[in-house]
């Protein structure tokens, strides 16, 4: 059995119970922000258990958060095809007719490409199927009908599956026209056929056709649906959808019942880790309680039996200092000995300092290799200069081993500036190490102007979009840019259609010029004292999405954002995302337009560990009678608002028209 070395302080061997501890771990890194040590725990699990789906999607996420959108994609692809269940596949390969049916240049013909040189010849039924959707298409829903039915009628005895997807087929068209009546019977009608009264497909769709039909008998049966399928599928979407349908019918206890278990699986689909997965984590491994304290938990409750260094850890992290330390007590483990000295770190007493730094020493000589105890000692002594570290850190075999895990570190992530000023402090304490300390000090400050640069940088916004992966909707965060350089005279305060770059549509070219325009009058009206070059110089835009073409509305708000943030020369905060779709009312009022698939935006914006997502208040509504998204994270991070001032505002703070 092979033994696991990425991390020395978590001894794991290849077996499932060692893969999610080590899942775990970087669950609650990914949350701390730190990404690249994540990221190294989940490809070594990969690695060793390439099929693992839990450590798939994390790695998805983590490319999601660090906006590698390629690999992102590839990642969410790959979990798709291995995830889908009975009860998806069926819709799923219907929307994809759909949406080939309604771009011909990628659906036309009788061949698939499945490579880049491989075609496969598509089955005749799916090629009857395409005709319907084109005919549904071109408005002409009847003759859609019509042809699902004369697809059913050919296979009914020679292949159920093909059968069942053209009564599906027939059924969806009804509810897309508004037939909810015929769409219903359809599928009742299928029902009541050998082998298809308990069929996943059937009963998932006609789950969503009663609660658009909305009568109480329907909700009713559609609940009982609900409760069957809880039983034979792993659906995300079905614990919220029961709580919606137990909130429609009235039941205000089911409907609690239901919402708190579909807050605690979506959590768990993001990989947003509870109170008792950190301190499992933390009685494993140190973890300093003041950057525990920073992650917002959605589940506060601990398993009823914990240990009492676990104990003291929740206490610590809830703010009960003393309880922690009364749970500790005087415990000599070199982890507890840890803790130990955190807490004494954290208080404001005389002497805690000195008292904090002598258990730090202790722990350090029983582990010389923990880098968040030596960065402790180090930047203490940094900032206070302490005698004793610095005899600490002169030992030999201290002084080494120290240096050797911050070269580690440095390795793993080596744009970190707090590590390379330890590393100074560290060397500058050796005889002869001055020049080493001032020049890994100059590598620090130059780091941390990067990173200021970037957390300032001018333009740049992100966008709440969607792609999908055989007819299946999936939220992407991605980012636009808009740039300018200064244009020769009379020549400047214009956007060329050539210089709007990306993967875009003909359409969203065209709306990027338009928005451009009116944003550019929108920001001499109510800015004019910080325009007055805005005529000077020459723009361009990117879209940084090119999994697929980009294309409709959606993309307005954060567009003009990007340009209005070029024009006053002012940052948007890179935690926060928009969507929605600009109307041009006059120069000074832009207003707000809602947009489709709001719910996967969110969606996508909590999977990227965002602070806010701003949308259309006219997605309100819509957003919450999701059954994807719960409203307690909705509340958390969505804001709406009405037109790009408010939209302005909450990007730029309250005082940005001052």
């Amino acid at each position: 059995m092979r033994v696991v070395t990425s991390d020395p302080h978590i001894a794991t061997t290849d077996s499932p119970a060692a893969h999610e501890q080590r899942l775990r771990h970087a669950t609650v890194l990914v949350e701390l922000g730190e990404l690249s040590r994540a990221e190294l725990e989940v490809a070594d699990v990969l690695e060793r258990c390439p099929e693992h789906l839990d450590a798939l999607s994390l790695f998805a996420k983590l490319k999601h958060m660090r906006g590698e959108l390629s690999l992102a994609v590839a990642c969410g692809a790959q979990l798709q095809a291995k995830r889908a269940a009975s009860g998806e596949m069926a819709r799923m390969h219907l929307e994809s007719m759909l949406h080939l049916a309604q771009d011909p240049e990628r659906g036309a013909g009788e061949f698939l490409a499945v490579g880049q040189y491989q075609l496969v010849r598509k089955p005749t039924a799916y090629l009857a199927l395409e005709d319907a959707f084109r005919s549904y298409v071109a408005r002409r829903p009847n003759e859609a009908r019509a042809a699902c039915r004369q697809v059913g009628k050919r296979y009914r005895e020679k292949d159920h599956e093909v059968y069942k997807l053209a009564v599906l087929a027939e059924s969806w068209i009804s509810e897309l026209i508004g037939d909810l009546e015929a769409a219903c019977e359809t599928l009742e009608l299928l029902g009541q056929e050998r082998g298809f009264e308990t069929d996943l497909d059937r009963l998932s769709a006609l789950v969503s056709l009663y609660e658009r039909v909305g009568t109480r008998e329907k909700l009713e049966a559609a609940v009982n649906i609900c409760r069957h399928l809880e039983k034979s599928l792993e659906h995300r979407a079905i614990l919220g959808r029961l709580a919606l349908l137990f909130r429609r019918l009235g039941r205000s206890d089911e409907a609690e019942l239901y919402q708190r278990q579909h807050i605690a699986a979506y959590r768990r689909r993001m990989h947003r880790p509870s109170l008792a997965d950190a301190v499992a984590v933390a009685a494993e491994r140190f973890l300093p309680i003041e950057r525990l304290r920073e992650i917002r938990f959605g589940d506060s409750e601990l398993p009823a039996e914990v240990s009492p260094r676990e104990r003291a850890i929740a206490c610590a992290i809830q703010g009960d200092g003393g309880a922690a330390r009364e749970q500790l007590a005087d415990s000599e483990a070199v982890l507890d000995l840890k803790y130990r000295a955190n807490l004494k770190s954290l208080e404001d007493g005389l002497g805690a300092l000195d008292q904090a730094v002598e258990l730090y020493a202790r722990a350090l000589r029983g582990d010389p290799d923990d880098p968040e105890v030596i960065g402790w000692l180090l930047e203490t002594h940094a900032r206070d200069g302490h005698a004793a570290i610095a005899e600490l850190f002169r030992e030999p075999p201290i002084g080494s081993r120290a240096a050797q895990t911050l070269e580690s570190m440095l390795q793993i992530t080596p744009n970190q500036p707090r590590v390379w000023r330890q590393l100074g402090t560290l060397f500058g304490l050796q005889p002869g190490g001055e020049d080493q300390r001032r020049q890994f000090e100059a590598r620090a400050a130059a780091l941390d102007q990067a990173a200021r640069d970037r957390a300032r940088a001018i333009g740049r916004v992100l966008s709440a979009a969607m792609y999908r992966f055989i007819g299946k909707a999936q939220g992407l965060i991605h980012e636009v840019w808009a740039t300018r350089e200064m244009a020769s005279p009379g020549r400047g305060g214009m956007l060329r259609k050539e210089d709007i770059l990306g993967n875009l549509t003909e359409e969203m070219k065209d709306n990027v010029r338009n928005i451009f325009l009116a944003t550019r009058e929108y920001a001499q009206a109510k800015f004019p004292h910080l325009t007055r070059d805005i005529l000077d110089y020459t723009y361009s835009y990117k879209v940084t999405k090119e999994d697929e073409p980009s294309g409709g509305t959606s993309a307005g708000l954060p567009t003009a954002l990007a340009f209005l943030s070029l024009f006053l020369q002012r940052p948007v905060p890179q935690d926060i995302a928009l969507t929605g779709a600009i109307v041009t009312d006059a120069h000074d009022v832009l207003v707000l337009r809602p947009v489709g698939d709001i719910e996967y935006k969110v969606d996508a914006a909590y999977h990227r560990n965002l602070r806010m997502i701003v949308l259309p208040l006219g997605n309100q509504a819509q957003l919450e009678q999701s059954s994807l998204v719960p409203r307690e994270i909705s509340a958390e991070i969505v804001r709406h608002a009405s037109n790009l001032d408010e939209a302005v505002k909450l990007a730029f703070g309250e005082g940005v028209f001052l």
